[in-house]
């Protein structure tokens, strides 16, 4: 996940899921501190100056945090100077998935993009590995790909149902029984420790954090 400070306008709050997507984790301001965590900051144009205000006390000038500047389509003219920093990338509000994950993996490396992180769970994109501490888990494929669908989509509440569409991508023989065994087998898989990562929510479906 690429740990991000996000501060953007309403009008631009259709790129949320495009950020999602490509594995941006929202952070909370109050809840960060040290400069480390921030590996990605986006915001409006518009709030930029209190996006930098927010930011003083972490960042430093020798070392300013990787910043996505989201800019509507007439606003590109205020952004000579901007775009002269190598740690500035400016996107337009109404830009695609494929273009904000240029934008962001142009800042932050594809690296990134390649190891999930979950407390001490490490999952390898590239590798389908998973590890819990230096232990590696030994997953089936779909144990493998609902545990990172997990990760990738954190505090969500997700149904059977929403589960075997995302997951499994379509209607799986099986059923919602389905999605039970392999949380069964993941909960197993992951110990004691971490089995409890992955919540039921009665009446509803399964929830990770």
């Amino acid at each position: 996940m690429i740990d991000t400070y996000i501060n953007i306008e309403k009008a631009h709050k259709e790129l949320d899921q495009h950020l999602k997507d490509v594995g941006v984790n929202k952070l909370v301001l109050k809840d960060i501190q040290s400069p480390k965590q921030i590996k990605l900051v986006v915001t409006s144009l518009g709030k930029y100056g209190d996006t930098k205000k927010n930011l003083s006390d972490l960042e430093s000038a020798n070392k300013p945090f990787p910043t996505l500047i989201v800019v509507n389509e007439d606003e590109f003219s205020q952004t000579v100077d901007l775009i002269q920093n190598p740690q500035i990338e400016l996107i337009s509000s109404s830009s695609k998935l494929e273009e904000v994950a240029a934008r962001v993996h142009a800042l932050v490396g594809d690296g990134e993009s390649e190891i999930l992180e979950f407390k001490d769970l490490t999952i390898n994109l590239k590798t389908y590995e998973a590890k819990a501490g230096e232990v590696l888990l030994d997953l089936t494929f779909m144990e493998y790909e609902l545990l990172k669908f997990f990760v990738e989509n954190q505090e969500n509440v997700w149904s059977r149902e929403d589960l075997l569409e995302k997951v499994w991508g379509y209607d799986y023989f099986g059923g919602a029984r389905t999605v039970d065994v392999h949380v069964r087998r993941l909960r197993a898989k992951l110990g004691d420790k971490r089995k409890d990562w992955i919540k039921t929510v009665h009446s509803v479906g399964y929830k990770f954090n």
